[in-house]
């Protein structure tokens, strides 16, 4: 395996505890179509971005015609919504010292996140990180969600480094099947924040089982020394 050059993150559930305004978001949304919804609900569905989250609702409770008519006008409300709460976002313990590591050491630093653009950037801008990527994908920049793994290839692409010379560093079974779709090197941070009992139990064997590095919220900067003997 080839040394790392790169540390590619996820978002959501990774570098950020996003959910309470992506929540609230979706739910205040929803209601606006008539849809009432709880917490659980859209948990259940996070991954893979709005367009498939809103969707899977509005079709349930207005078919699929006059969702696919309000569809887009959903997304829109949903994104105003999600940035007006920004503030609501929190970042994870040692973020901001483990990209500061990682930088210092030279790696290049990118983001691919289903998030949308609007909502990453302001993400970035509140918690003062964005000056540390490198390259910032989001769903906004890419046809297929993940577990597809284009916004990879198109990351890697920007960087201009191949898939094995990059770490993707994701919380869920999007995110590690993204990585396995290129043979890219995967770690884990294993939140609990947007997966969780056995989906997230079954999450942890998939990726041990390949080899590919486990840590909790309280180890973001042992990845630092895991990228350091990658070889």
């Amino acid at each position: 395996m080839a040394n790392i050059e790169s540390i590619i993150f996820d978002l959501d559930g990774t570098l950020v505890d996003s959910q309470p305004a992506a929540i609230r978001s979706t739910i205040e949304a929803l209601r606006n179509f008539g849809i009432h919804i709880n917490d659980r609900e859209v948990r259940e569905q996070f991954g893979g971005g709005s367009r498939k989250l809103l969707s899977h609702f509005m079709n349930k409770e207005l078919g699929n015609e006059k969702a696919n008519e309000l569809l887009d006008q959903a997304i829109k409300l949903r994104l105003d919504l999600q940035v007006s709460f920004t503030d609501q976002v929190v970042l994870l313990p040692n973020v901001k010292e483990l990209l500061g590591l990682l930088r210092d050491s030279n790696y290049k630093l990118a983001l691919a996140t289903m998030s949308s653009g609007a909502v990453a950037h302001q993400i970035l801008l509140h918690h003062d990180i964005r000056d540390y990527f490198d390259q910032v994908v989001t769903a906004d920049d890419v046809i297929n969600v993940k577990p597809d793994p284009e916004i990879l290839v198109k990351t890697i692409g920007l960087l201009g480094i191949d898939a094995n010379r990059a770490l993707y560093c994701g919380d869920s079974s999007h995110d590690s099947e993204a990585a396995f779709h290129l043979d890219m090197p995967f770690l884990l941070i294993d939140s609990g924040l947007y997966v969780r009992g056995d989906s997230r139990e079954r999450l942890r064997i998939s990726v041990e089982r390949r080899g590919c590095p486990v840590i909790g919220l309280d180890q973001l900067l042992t990845i630092k020394e895991i990228v350091d003997r990658f070889i």
